[in-house]
């Protein structure tokens, strides 16, 4: 096996985001239950407690805001390549991506690959903070979703990383 690609040091900011959504659903799960048993009791809402439907629509909308948080970044993880294997012999690709708690590999012949394409990932604001994380997406045969490969990952054979990346 050759190693083609890693994505470095990024894969633990994201696998710290993805352990961050996990800590904020169970957080939201809380205040969610919370708002629906005690919601219009505090003062600023009126001191009077509010109708079922109005505690249990607060209540899911804080607790799916949450939800929602965490299931897209296990779906991030899982299209978030951290390290790109070739096996020679086979002519397999084998692609490892991220789990909330460990790592997937999945194995696709290098043939596979149906094309990609680099995004820039620049954002500037008013703000004075800006984003530099560009990135290639990755379309592979058979997959829903293209994988998402990180520029900013280093490669020990760039050749082989830049045919796989320029293939069809």
């Amino acid at each position: 096996m050759i190693d083609i690609y890693s994505a470095g040091p990024q894969t633990n900011r994201v696998r710290f985001v993805m352990l961050l959504s996990l800590a904020s659903a169970i957080g939201a799960c809380w205040a969610g239950w919370n708002l629906s048993q005690t919601f219009g009791l505090n003062p600023g809402d009126g001191g009077v407690l509010a109708p079922v439907d109005v505690r249990l629509a607060w209540g899911l909308g804080v607790a799916g805001l949450g939800l929602a948080f965490a299931a897209a970044m296990w779906l991030y993880g899982r299209l978030y390549i951290r390290t790109i294997q070739f096996d020679r012999v086979a002519k397999l690709l084998h692609v490892r991506t991220l789990g909330m708690f460990g790592d997937r590999t999945i194995a696709f012949p290098a043939t596979d690959v149906l094309r990609s394409t680099f995004l820039a990932g620049q954002l500037y604001n008013p703000f004075g903070v800006s984003v530099n994380a560009p990135w290639y997406n990755l379309w592979v045969s058979g997959r829903r979703w293209p994988f998402i490969l990180d520029a900013q990952g280093v490669s020990s054979e760039p050749q082989l990383l830049e045919r796989l990346l320029k293939s069809r």
